[in-house]
């Protein structure tokens, strides 16, 4: 009996003990949220000459198609 109560007072000690670590390491950031420099880098890229927008390999038309694709499906 004392042999059971010592086993399962580790694994209860050891569950907290992961279960404190994992907290305590969670990332702040969710990565759904943008941040400041991910949206200074979509202005700065929608701000660009009309020369450099031509020079991109892929047509926005196109781009904003295959997102629209991988959202739906």
């Amino acid at each position: 009996m004392n042999l059971l109560v010592t086993v399962g007072g580790a694994v209860l000690a050891l569950g907290l003990l992961i279960l404190i670590v994992t907290v305590l390491r969670r990332p702040t950031v969710s990565p759904g949220r943008l941040t400041v420099a991910a949206l200074q880098a979509r202005l700065a890229e929608e701000d660009t000459p009309a020369e450099e927008a031509a020079e991109r390999l892929v047509k926005p038309e196109l781009e904003h198609a295959a997102a629209q694709q991988s959202t739906e499906s």
